[in-house]
């Protein structure tokens, strides 16, 4: 099937049909190897150590204090929303670490469903399952779905927030929907408050569709920039309650800046562009044709982003795992510009000004304020890792490559070598990524993040 969409469901089409039967194969994928994992007793691997060392522990707590919760100091460095849901669970009877870890693992399935059913609507079965399935494989996916670990549910929200500011009606129902997801995301995860960004690009994008002026636009977007206070009010709260961003436990190692983000972002985008190759080369092809000044700009900027910070891998710099295991094996250029930053920033960026210019400017705002927002907020960290990026990335890529102008699907069984070859690369490390030796669920010792006064016990001790 061939057919130009600008993004609109088209509810005749063969695409129109098969959301729900993509979302339960992407489900299936992900709840397969997780349950798995479970079952067998697996214990391995970061996701483990963090689930056993901090989620789990703090979960148990909450249960225990139900529901007059102590949040002035928790074992996590994030909001306690994810916590809170899985201790209403252990109150109601699913106490058991299995029983918890299986309620991550239909958050999770969650999330992926969410997002391949977006993928469903606009493109044929298999391109579907093709864009959706590196999302579920992921070990930043699979990891937080297995163990006790909040990321997935906060996932959840950033992308049910994305999907509706895209959504082509121009109902306040949605903007006020997004409101609400954007309150609950800030108690889940707190530095997803750069998800207000999509709200208020939503509402004046949305306004200038409607024919209004500049100024009543602004007027629109300010409105419903009112409207996502509520979201604030939570994060200032916590602040007030913790004295800073995070809980005073982990304020001299977590907040921070890390000049290197944006450069690191850019080279998963590089790196994840070959695996999307048959969408990332002709949106390169037409906007060197006919957006070449944005291509080879973006190229400029990236190669600056790489040159500037310092962007070599660095333990004690919070640049280190994922991709940086790579970075760290390559020459280092004035001892702190990392030459495959160098070569791969400048790729990510030109894709990403490519796969820009190719949509609607409607969708164009949307996406691409999605992508600076969350670069700052997450520059806005110390540490640099890629468990932080790559969920999203593997979500906003995908809208990026089915909201394209005049796109033609994917045909052949050639154009989906490279989609599989990646499918494969991330199940591999996924694999290897949960093998090891276990953390034991009694006697971990203690992570540094907690206190001399408050000595490390087991979950449920």
């Amino acid at each position: 099937m061939s057919s130009e969409r600008s993004g609109k469901f088209d509810p005749s089409s063969r695409a129109g049909r098969a959301p729900l039967l993509v979302a339960l194969i992407a489900s299936l994928v992900l709840a397969i190897p997780s349950a798995y994992l479970i079952l067998s007793g697996n214990n391995c691997g970061r996701a483990a150590f963090d689930a056993t060392a901090y989620h789990l522990r703090f979960i148990r707590d909450l249960a225990a204090q139900f529901p007059a919760f102590d949040l002035s100091n928790p074992l996590t460095a994030t909001t306690p929303g994810y916590h809170i849901v899985l201790a209403l669970l252990a109150r109601m009877g699913a106490d058991s670490i299995e029983a918890l870890r299986f309620g991550s693992v239909a958050i999770g399935c969650a999330f992926v469903a969410t997002v391949a059913i977006w993928c469903g609507r606009r493109a044929a079965r298999g391109e579907a399952l093709a864009l959706a399935l590196p999302l579920a494989v992921s070990i930043y996916v699979v990891g937080a779905a297995a163990w006790t670990v909040p990321d997935n549910l906060a996932w959840l929200l950033v992308v049910g927030i994305l999907w509706l500011a895209l959504m082509d009606s121009r109902r306040s129902a949605r903007l006020a929907a997004a409101c609400v997801l954007l309150a609950l995301l800030v108690y889940v995860r707190q530095i997803h408050i750069w998800a207000a960004a999509i709200i208020w690009i939503a509402a004046f994008t949305d306004a200038r569709a409607e024919g209004r002026t500049l100024g009543a636009a602004l007027a629109r977007a300010a409105m419903w920039a009112c409207a996502t206070l509520p979201a604030f009010l939570v994060l200032w709260l916590f602040m007030r309650k913790w004295g800073g961003l995070t809980p005073p436990r982990f304020q001299s190692d977590i907040q921070g800046i890390n000049g290197a983000t944006p450069a690191f972002i850019l080279l998963q985008i590089a790196i994840l562009s070959v695996g999307f190759l048959p969408w990332t080369w002709p949106a390169l092809v037409r906007a060197w044709r006919e957006h070449r000044g944005v291509v080879v700009g973006g190229a400029l900027g990236g190669l600056l982003l790489a040159a500037i910070p310092a962007t070599n891998a660095s333990f004690e710099a919070g640049r280190f795992s994922g991709w940086w295991s790579i970075v760290e094996r390559a020459p280092v250029i004035a001892g702190r510009t990392s030459v495959v930053m160098i070569l791969a920033a400048p790729i990510g960026a030109a894709v990403l000004g490519a796969l820009l210019a190719g949509l609607r400017p409607r969708d164009r705002a949307i996406l691409g304020v999605t992508i600076l927002a969350f670069t700052a907020a997450l520059t806005a960290n110390f540490n640099c890792w890629q468990r932080y990026h790559e969920p999203l990335l593997l979500c906003v890529l995908p809208a990026c490559f089915l909201l394209q102008v005049g796109r033609v699907d994917l045909r052949g069984s050639l154009g989906f070598v490279p989609p599989a070859l990646l499918v494969l690369m991330l199940g591999l490390v996924s694999a290897g990524g949960f093998r090891g030796d276990p953390w034991p669920m009694d006697t971990l010792p203690a992570p540094q993040h907690i206190a001399p006064d408050d000595p490390f016990r087991a979950p449920g001790e």
